[in-house]
């Protein structure tokens, strides 16, 4: 499959958790074949992307749906953070040179743009509505 054909196959409902649940079964393989000191459970990962879609759809300051979006943060970011620590545990386990640990720019980048929208998503729920 081409890179854009796989990245827009995670925005149709219900294929894109089995391409979650793919992407974290091959980082288990991976992670084993190697002897890495980690492991990873595809169907966790598969279900914390799901618990993130499910309370991804509401636009609303009330506080459930606030509630909602803290859940949702919390999930992607546990999904996020558990399939980079595959990843970097693959990379230091696996033969051949070592790789190098290092941030990019564009990392950086990517970064302040989260945060800024994070401020910004925050901001807009404690300044009340003008209409």
């Amino acid at each position: 499959m081409q890179p854009l054909g796989h990245a827009l196959s995670m925005i149709v409902p219900g294929y894109n958790y089995w391409q979650i649940y793919r992407h974290f079964a091959l980082l288990a393989a991976q992670l084993a074949k190697v002897g890495g000191k980690t492991s990873v459970d595809p169907l966790s990962a598969t279900l914390g992307a799901a618990l993130f879609s499910l309370t991804f759809f509401h636009w609303s300051s009330e506080v459930v749906f606030t509630i909602l979006n803290v859940i949702e943060l919390a999930a992607a970011t546990a999904v996020v953070v558990y399939g980079q620590r595959a990843v970097n545990a693959y990379y230091l386990a696996r033969p051949g040179q070592p790789v190098e640990q290092r941030v990019l720019e564009v990392d950086w980048i990517a970064l302040a743009l989260a945060a800024t929208n994070f401020i910004l998503v925050v901001l807009s729920y404690a300044t009340p509505s003008s209409t």
